[in-house]
This record gives C-alpha cells, structure tokens and sequence, in this order.
C-alpha cells in the first residue's frame, strides 16, 4: 500500500468529482404480485411508472434517493450506493390508524375491539390485514378451533385433510404438498391456495409447522375475503394462528405489545438441515461428495457455467476451507480475484470468509482494498482498524481509530450517536485497555477505560456485507423467552437509512452473564432487494474486557427467505441489549 492515511482527502475529492448518473432497475411487487403504475422519483425532475409486469429502469446518481409510491401503499425511499444497480421493491400495505380499520359484518367492531376479544373470542382470526370474526365475515370462511385441530396430524396439510368441506390436499408433509379450493373456480383451473401465518404470506406449503403450535386455522373461499391478497390469492387463503402469534403488514403496535407479553419460543426456528437443502444445486452437489477428489471434479465442472458469480467462488471457497483442503481454496479465490478487486461488497464477504479460516493477512489486503473503494464509510475505518489488530499492528490500528474521530470531528464524516460509533469507541477503547503499552512503546497508560470495555458477559457482534440485507434476529434465552431485533424497511427505516448515510452494516448485543445456560439465536432472512445471497459475519467475544479475552468468529450465507432458522447456540447469560 502507499501511504493509505495521505490518500484518504484525496479518494475524498475523487468521489465527489467523479459522481456520474446510472441506470437502476429492478421489479416492484406487492404480495409477489406485479405492481404496475407505481411512481418512482429520483429528486424533483426524474420520474418514471413501472409497467405492468412492475418492472422500471430509472437514471440516478450516488447519494441520490429514490423514491418508490403508490396509492394505499407505504412509500418506500433508497439511498443510491456506489454498488447500486438493481432495486427490487417488495411495496406494504398503508395502514394509518389501525382502531379505524373494521370488519364489514353485521355487527361492526374496529381493530382495537377485536384485539381485546381474541383471548377469549375462538371466532376470530388474525390475517394480514386485520382481524377477522368467522360469525359476521362478509364472506365464506371455515374455522378450525384449537379444540378442532387434530394432535395426530404432523402438518397442515393433514389437518385439512377429510376435515374442511370444500378443500382437496394433495402431498405428504414429508415431500411437501398443496391446497386447492373450491369455490374460487373451477378445481382444475384455479391455482394453489396461499398461506397467511401469523401475517407472514407464504406460496409454499409451510409443512414445517407443527400442528401442536397452531391455534386457530381458517380458509377463505370468497373472493371479498381472498381480494386484499392480489393475484396470488386468486385460489384462496389458508390462515394459521400459532400460539405464538407473530404480527405481520397490518400488526402494528398492538400486536407487538402482545408479543411483549407472550414472548415464549415455541420452537418454531427450522433445523439448518432444512437451510442446507434449499442451497443453490452447485452448492448440494458439493455436500453430498463423498470425498474430496469428487468435490474438486463438481467444481472444476461447474466453474464455466458460474464464472461471472463471485457467490460461486466464495462459497466452493468456504466448501473446500471447511473441508481441511485449504490450498485448493485458496487457489480458488487467487485465480478468481479479479471479480472482486472493484466490487465493496463482494470483497467484504470475501474478507469475512478469510477471517473465519484465521487467513487475517489476507483478509486484512482486503479490507485495505475496500477501504480505498468506500473511504466515506465508518464501516470502513471500524473494519481496518479491527483488521490491523489481528495481524498485530496495534499502533496502526490506534491511528485508524484516531482517524476516524478526527474526520468526524472535522465534518468530513456524517456525525454519529447511537450507530456504529459506540461499537468504534468500545472497540478502540478495548484496544487501549488490552494492548495499550505495546502502542506506547512499553509506557504504561495511566487511564483504564471502563464505559465499554468490560461487562460480564459475551459481547456479540453481527455484521453483513449488502447493505440492502432485511433480516430479524431472534435471541431465545434459557427460559425459552425470545427477543426480536428487526432489521427490516418496514419496521425499522429510519435506521436502514441512517446505516445508508453513515456507511455501516452491524449491529452488537451484549448477552448479560447473569443468566447462564444455553441461547439459541435464530434468524428470518427477507432478502437484499437482488436475487443474490448475502453473508453475515458473527463474532463472539467472551470474557470481553479482560485479559483472557478471547473470539470466535463464523459466516453464514443467508438465502432462504420468510423462514425463521436456526443460526447457532450460545453457552452463557441473559439479558440481551443493544449497545
């Protein structure tokens, strides 16, 4: 490198000069439905409709925002990134004051009625789009009750079988199966029935959920029930309650209150079985190799076919690193390393791979590589410094902490309170706490800092390498009691675009020690706007703050989406806390 610090003012000025205009597209949708004629605006001169298959290709700049809108919708904006090239929007159904939404019948409650009923009225269901009451339904609905559920089915597919008048199963809930229902329109001609659990919409069949967590399960025929869903609720809808009773579109705050008050884990999260089986075909074939002479021959012929994908690589990368075959991984990345030398994110997945095989060196080029691409990312400076400290060059590591503060100090960073900052002032005073007398060459440091460096506990760190990435954490403690960080467009934009503006993509929780035992963390992946996989690195810190502190670092490729899965276990404490 050549004086990587001198240059910094100048990629400064560099970017900003060279900001030029470029074509986004993407596909807007709506229930996985097309979205034709949503408004898209770039500023207050730029606007295009998207067509009538939702797709839309619009001209914008770094740093601009889109705007995506559409009558009774929530309007969505996106900052335009260096990376950006394709946006593809999944729109969510407006809903304004949820005590005014009522259900048509003959006996009108609103929203906020049928919410303080549901404990004890058996006759409602919770939908995405509100509550409903099978007695006063503007339409056809068949209700199965708690008591009506039989416990020896093993799936829903079971469950209706020879029980709802009207409805034809087809499968097993081994190899998966679906729901046709009359009414709709012809049986032959009408289309699978959707599933709507919890307010979560699924086309698949979810066989995955077990008959003991459902409370109350309905189908809707009519379509004055079945409308609000679009196009693919033209088959109808089958509704599940599970006990859990997880919000969705229309769940607001009411319905997360409720999960304050009931937040016991069902052991609803999938087995990673399930997760390895929804793998790309490249990706099985690898697992299923008996050895590894068989392994090199599926790469060797898969690799024309996925040359332009650095996902590919990344991921016969981690294969073959998994497997103890290192120097073929790493001939792997050498000979493909020209897809990521100009691509941040592509490389930040790469270093995260490089950094769980303990490779540091290497991944330490990397996050250099990134940081001369990205130097108006915090993200950038954080990962560095973080970088530098691994392969040993504490003094190095200090001056990009001291960079960082200067930058942001001066003006030329985005000032910062509650994002990544406290992670970087923790981080850099950890770094003064443990090895601060080999960056004072030998001197003592007088000041031991204690605001973030010590707790008793296990400090977890989550970072992901697409911005784009819309996911929620669930952390179950001992007690089987769970906590939900969302990090979604819906739930939780304003942070999203904060992360945007400021240039950071992570997030730390620290797992008090007071309660000890097992965790488990588990994750419901969305998606990142592309059709393409993300990575999301997890280091644990345990004894943090102390001389014994030690770290562990694994990546997960993330690519099975709407599916809350298993992510890892934790052996240690309680209370879970962000920053």
């Amino acid at each position: 490198m050549k004086n990587l610090f001198t240059i910094v003012f100048l990629v400064f000025s560099v970017t900003l000069v060279n900001a030029q205009s470029k074509y986004i597209k993407g596909k807007l949708t709506f229930l996985d439905a097309p979205l034709a004629n949503a408004e898209i605006v770039v500023g207050t001169d730029t606007k295009v409709k998207s067509g009538v298959d939702g797709s839309y290709t619009i001209v914008a700049e770094e740093g601009d925002v889109i705007s995506y809108s559409y009558s009774s919708m929530e309007t969505i904006e996106i900052i335009v990134e260096d990376v950006t090239s394709v946006l593809n929007i999944q729109m969510n159904q407006k809903v304004e004051e949820l005590d005014e939404v009522v259900v048509k019948g003959s006996n009108r409650k609103s929203q906020q009625e049928l919410e303080m009923e549901y404990g004890y009225n058996k006759n409602l269901i919770r939908t995405a789009w509100g509550i409903l009451d099978s007695e006063t339904a503007a339409g056809t609905m068949r209700f199965l009750k708690d008591e009506d559920i039989n416990d020896i089915a093993i799936c829903i597919l079971d469950v209706l079988r020879f029980q709802v008048a009207g409805v034809n199963v087809s499968g097993d809930c081994i190899t998966d199966g679906s729901v046709n229902i009359r009414g709709i329109s012809s049986i032959n001609l009408a289309p699978p029935a959707i599933f709507d659990v919890d307010g979560q919409i699924f086309t698949d069949t979810p066989i995955w959920i077990l008959p003991s967590q459902m409370e109350r399960v309905a189908v809707l025929s009519s379509l004055s029930l079945t409308t609000q869903y679009g196009s693919i609720g033209s088959g109808g809808v089958v509704v599940i309650n599970t006990k859990t009773g997880v919000s969705g579109i229309a769940g607001t705050k009411i319905l997360d209150r409720a999960r304050l008050r009931n937040n016991i884990y069902q052991n609803d999260a999938v087995e990673t079985q399930l997760v390895v089986k929804n793998s790309p075909t490249y990706l099985t074939s690898l697992q299923a190799s008996t050895n590894i002479e068989t392994a090199r021959e599926i790469y060797s012929k898969n690799r024309k076919t996925y040359r332009s994908s650095p996902h590919y690589f990344i991921d016969s990368y981690a294969y073959f690193t998994g497997k103890g075959d290192s120097k073929f991984a790493n001939q792997i990345i050498e000979d493909q390393k020209y897809l990521f030398e100009d691509h941040p994110v592509y490389s930040k997945a790469l270093a995260y791979h490089l950094e769980a095989n303990g490779d540091t060196e290497k991944a330490k080029d990397v996050y250099e590589q990134v940081f001369i691409m990205r130097p108006s990312y915090a993200q950038s400076y954080r990962d560095l410094a973080e970088s530098y400290r691994e392969v040993g060059n504490f003094k190095k590591s200090a001056t990009m902490y001291a960079r960082y503060n200067y930058l942001l100090k001066e003006g030329f960073l985005e000032s910062d309170s509650v994002g990544i900052l406290p992670i970087i002032e923790r981080e850099s005073e950890n770094l003064m706490a443990l090895e601060g007398d080999k960056i004072m060459d030998g001197a003592k440091t007088i000041k031991r800092f204690t605001k973030y460096t010590e707790f008793d506990g296990t400090r977890l760190l989550f970072e992901w390498n697409d911005s784009e990435a819309e996911f929620e954490l669930q952390f179950v403690n001992p007690e089987k009691h769970y906590y939900t960080w969302k990090h979604t467009m819906e739930a939780n934009a304003t942070r999203i675009t904060d992360e945007k503006r400021k240039g950071y993509s992570c997030e730390e929780f620290l797992v008090d020690g007071s309660l000890p035992g097992r965790w488990q963390v588990n994750i419901n992946y969305k998606g990142n706007k592309k059709l393409e996989p993300t990575y999301l690195k997890v280091t644990a810190y345990y004894n943090y703050g102390k001389t014994s502190q030690r770290k562990e670092v694994n990546v997960y490729r993330l690519g099975l989406k709407n599916v809350n899965q298993q992510l890892f276990d934790l052996n240690n404490s309680s209370i879970v806390s962000t920053n």
